[in-house]
């Protein structure tokens, strides 16, 4: 059960920051996540469901994708994760919102861009033929059909591989985050012990998709050590130390 209340609170407070852009622009899939978050009735027992994460990228992505500024971003994405996808979230408000912004930043900052899937979206979201966004996105989902093809017609090697690189792409995102999170919480003396507890608190992985821990902060403090943060996406994705 959902126990995300209906709220239609974000797609009003949005109108009002799209002004001239129009609210065609918050397509269907946007308003639903909006007013009613992850709706969990639509997955079945058992199954995989999207994480906290996972709508919070989208819906920056789709921010970035509609000409919002990062800033104006900020200024209505925080308080939607913290009231809506609480519910399917177990870190604290406080965590939720220190998430929020490494992963605006992060999307901002990146060449992440927004793409849905239709009606088959992985969030189970309303879509509308409809949507102003619909036939733009054909070429993307098109694209994606015809990778899928490929991967089916690899050789068993092939796919592991792919599967593997794929994962490592995952770890990396969610790394260069973690990286950003702890040169700022680094810059304001935050100690180490708080740090690795914020680091889990927000969900944010290590290198290989790990927990951190004290020792792994440690040593990634050492490679960090003379080098920019904004130079982390080229680092080796070399194994965590023990």
């Amino acid at each position: 059960m959902n126990t995300a209340m209906k709220d239609p609170l974000f797609a009003t407070t949005l109108a009002a920051i799209l002004r001239e852009r129009g609210v065609d622009v918050i397509y269907p899939c946007v308003r639903d996540l909006l007013e009613n978050g992850l709706t969990l009735a639509r997955f079945s027992d058992g199954e995989f469901k999207p994480q906290r994460q996972d709508i919070t990228q989208y819906m920056a992505a789709w921010s970035k994708h509609v000409g919002l500024g990062e800033e104006e971003c900020r200024s209505w994405l925080i308080e939607y994760c913290v009231v809506m996808l609480s519910p399917i979230s177990r870190t604290s408000p406080s965590g939720i919102r220190h998430s929020t912004k490494s992963n605006i930043k992060y999307v901002y900052r990146s060449d992440v861009q927004f793409s849905c899937e239709h009606e088959d979206n992985f969030f189970r979201a309303q879509c509308s033929k409809d949507c102003p966004g619909y036939a733009a996105m054909i070429p993307k989902a098109c694209g994606r059909n015809e990778t899928s093809k490929e991967s089916a017609l690899a050789r068993p090697a092939d796919v592991i591989e792919a599967q593997f690189i794929s994962v490592k792409a995952s770890y990396r995102d969610q790394f260069e985050i973690s990286l950003r999170f702890i040169h700022d919480e680094t810059k304001k003396k935050t100690k180490r012990k708080r740090i690795v507890q914020l680091l889990n608190e927000q969900g944010l992985k290590t290198r290989t998709g790990r927990k951190w821990t004290y020792s792994i902060l440690h040593c990634e403090l050492i490679k960090m050590k003379g080098n920019r943060v904004a130079d982390t996406p080229n680092q080796s994705m070399d194994t965590d130390a023990e």
